[in-house]
């Protein structure tokens, strides 16, 4: 039902890059990908209008059923060249330099179509302005509006009003006004959808994405020592006379690794998941529940830049099997192996672990964003 015209044509001088600061990357994506993506996830037809010269580039990091159209000299014949390929009857003209744009600011400006036949993301102006003639005369900011992007429109009508070319008009509700009296929408919103324009924006927006971009998780977990049961850690079996109780494979070290996934991305715990009153999870193989915590991770964006983990027991001295573990958990992880730490502790002869009437296990993990 919609689709997006991204300009992206513009060369950003103003950024003083040497090259279009739409390629810049943040996270290893460029900067225009975060305002293509909230609309691409949606569903939306999408057009993006590029400068020749990145072309090879920009194809590099867009999917093949995305339409890339060259823009001209203006902003103005960008869009309109960018408006002759969208074949849906609603279409929103988004600049690629707000990369801030979201799912919740795209589904008011949707609703605001339901509305007005044309409508703009805006702001109320809250600074005093002034307008400048033999003196300085305050303007009334009542009536004082930021416009931003997107501007949505119905597609045939905002088409038209681009062949008119209004010298005048600086967006694209100003074109559509040069054409049509319908009352336009203000979709008024309170959230930071700046430009990126300057070097500064550039490095405020990559902070605002690594701050996002780590996650932290911690567990702790602790199993009983038993009789007649294999002693299981990280997934590698080890020789010992006791092993430990559970409803699963009583691995007490992927527990801890699992769960401190869960913690990191908030989505509580072992037990919730895999509960043990279901007896599909009775004695399953621990790297079956971790694989499953890892495949969540992976859904969500995430991988995992390190971890940390330490083996809380008695007995048997563990030292001899570090280097097993340590592979058995980074090839679960899919993350490589100087990525993963394993340690191995006594209590001290004191407590359950110290008696030998159980082991515990820690891991505190960290989450980077990316594939």
């Amino acid at each position: 039902m919609y689709a997006c015209v991204l300009v992206a044509a513009g060369t950003g001088t103003r950024a003083n890059l040497g090259y279009n600061k739409l390629r810049y990357l943040v996270n290893q994506k460029p900067l225009f990908w975060y305002a293509f993506k909230p609309f691409y996830d949606r569903g939306y037809e999408m057009v993006v209008v590029i400068n020749p010269e990145d072309e090879n580039f920009v194809r590099s990091y867009l999917p093949e059923d995305v339409k890339i159209v060259y823009g001209g000299k203006s902003r103005s014949e960008s869009v309109r060249n960018g408006l002759t390929h969208v074949t849906k009857n609603h279409v929103l003209i988004h600049d690629a330099a707000r990369v801030r744009i979201d799912d919740e600011l795209i589904e008011q400006v949707e609703n605001g179509l339901h509305i007005y036949k044309a409508c703009v993301l805006s702001k109320r102006v809250t600074n005093t302005i002034y307008h400048k003639n033999s003196g300085l005369e305050i303007l009334d900011r009542t009536f004082l509006y930021q416009a931003e992007t997107p501007q949505a429109f119905i597609t045939e009508e905002i088409r038209k009003a681009y062949t008119k070319n209004n010298p005048l008009a600086t967006d694209d509700v100003s074109m559509y006004q040069s054409a049509f009296n319908d009352e336009v929408g203000l979709i008024l919103h309170e959230k930071n959808n700046d430009k990126i324009t300057y070097q500064k924006d550039i490095e405020m927006f990559e902070k605002e994405v690594e701050k996002h971009m780590i996650k932290i998780g911690h567990s702790y977990d602790i199993h009983a020592l038993v009789e007649n049961r294999k002693l299981i850690l990280g997934g590698v079996e080890i020789p010992h006379q006791l092993g430990l109780l559970g409803h699963s494979d009583a691995d007490v070290l992927l527990h801890a690794v699992a769960e401190s996934i869960l913690g990191a991305l908030g989505l509580g715990d072992l037990g919730t998941l895999f509960p043990d009153t279901d007896n599909k999870y009775k004695d399953i193989d621990s790297k079956i529940i971790l694989s499953e915590v890892v495949q969540r991770m992976k859904n969500m964006g995430y991988k995992v830049s390190n971890i940390d983990c330490s083996i809380f027991a008695e007995k048997p001295k563990l030292a001899a099997f570090i280097k097993q573990i340590k592979e058995s958990v980074s090839t679960l992880l899919n993350t490589p192996q100087e990525a993963v730490n394993i340690k191995a502790a006594t209590n001290e002869k004191m407590d359950a672990i110290g008696n030998e009437k159980a082991m515990a296990a820690s891991a505190t993990v960290l989450l980077i964003k990316g594939e």
